[in-house]
């Protein structure tokens, strides 16, 4: 039996590793299929040669790139306005930018508290606006593959990325329609949570005041979910637009010519591989190579000048996000030293 056990154990963690190498395989492939048609001395007279105006439009872009992002989270937290989103939001990427997770997720709940926000609606606000999220992150692809097979062609990878993708935004919506109504489970994931608690420690709550804690964030999820959810699927279906319309600005600003064709490919194409910016550091070198291996099977693109592109939007969306989001977060802290002395 035991022997049966651990061959158990062994297969889940023989599958991770083949699947490990598997991903690290095709993307190695890819990469180098990406190198070997890039002219890097091209690529940095392109990076190096934006006209003043061109990166003021880029850097004008950002906040509304910010806000859509925040929308959801100033939707669902209650009491949290706008602009203390955007901040927020941004402080949270930085961290997430340099550090491991969940030290995003904890730089969020305590500026919400510092805000006055109660912990609850911080809580399940944030929770709501995360769920949100990588729904729409995961069902982008679907609509990046209706668009292109409908103004272009079918064209199978795509599909499969729209029904992979699309299957997993499926399951989560699912799941959060069901947590938002199912009363019942969370009582009883409170009791057993409760009673784990009580066992490891046995001054803490029991099982009936964590069943009461957990049915009351249910609650208080349900009725936010049920007054802001049309405008929370408005404000990320609005993301995901922007989102591919700044990829497509800074790859025409580099030099990328623009028609109407192209631009639907190099923004469908963003679409349906939009869900590997979920990996670390947004899928750099995963994203890339996988979006200019698409773009050149469409197209005559030149590799080259689409990497300058991508070089532009990552310092867009990735540098300057990390610098302005570790400005707010010192100011946040002097802010907050300033009210503790205040306070002594």
């Amino acid at each position: 039996m035991a022997d049966h056990a651990a061959t158990r154990r062994r297969v889940p963690g023989a599958v991770v590793r083949v699947a490990r190498i598997l991903v690290v395989a095709v993307v190695a492939w890819l990469l180098l299929r990406l190198l070997r048609a890039i002219d890097w001395s091209q690529v940095g007279h392109a990076v190096t040669h934006l006209s003043p105006w061109q990166i003021v439009v880029i850097l004008l872009v950002l906040p509304v790139r910010r806000f859509v992002l925040a929308a959801p989270l100033a939707l669902f937290v209650t009491g949290l306005n706008v602009p203390r989103a955007m901040v927020n939001d941004v402080a949270a990427a930085s961290v997430a930018t340099i550090a491991p997770s969940p030290g995003d997720v904890v730089v969020r709940l305590a500026m919400l508290r510092s805000w006055g926000i109660d912990t609850k609606a911080a809580a399940s606000g944030l929770t709501l606006s995360t769920v949100m999220f990588y729904i729409a992150r995961l069902a982008a692809p679907v609509l990046g593959f209706v668009v292109f097979w409908a103004t272009r062609t079918f064209y199978a990878p795509f599909g499969w990325a729209a029904l992979v993708f699309g299957a997993g935004a499926a399951a989560l919506l699912a799941g959060l329609v069901y947590a938002v109504r199912a009363e019942r489970t969370a009582a009883a994931l409170g009791r057993l949570l409760g009673t784990v608690i009580r066992k490891v420690r046995p001054s803490a709550k029991g099982p009936d005041e964590w069943a009461e804690r957990l049915v009351d964030f249910q609650a208080h999820s349900a009725g936010l979910l049920k007054a802001q959810g049309r405008l929370a699927v408005l404000s990320l279906g609005a993301l995901v637009v922007v989102e591919a319309g700044v990829l497509v600005l800074c790859l025409g600003f580099v030099g990328v010519p623009m028609s109407a064709s192209t631009v639907l490919l190099l923004a469908c194409t963003f679409l349906v591989i939009y869900p590997f910016t979920g990996l670390p550091l947004m899928g750099a070198g995963v994203f890339d190579a996988s979006y200019a291996a698409f773009v050149s099977s469409h197209s005559e693109l030149e590799t080259t000048t689409m990497v300058a592109g991508l070089l532009v939007w990552r310092v867009a969306i990735q540098v300057v996000p990390v610098v302005v989001g570790l400005l707010a977060l010192a100011r946040w802290r002097h802010v907050q030293r300033r009210a503790t002395k205040h306070a002594a």
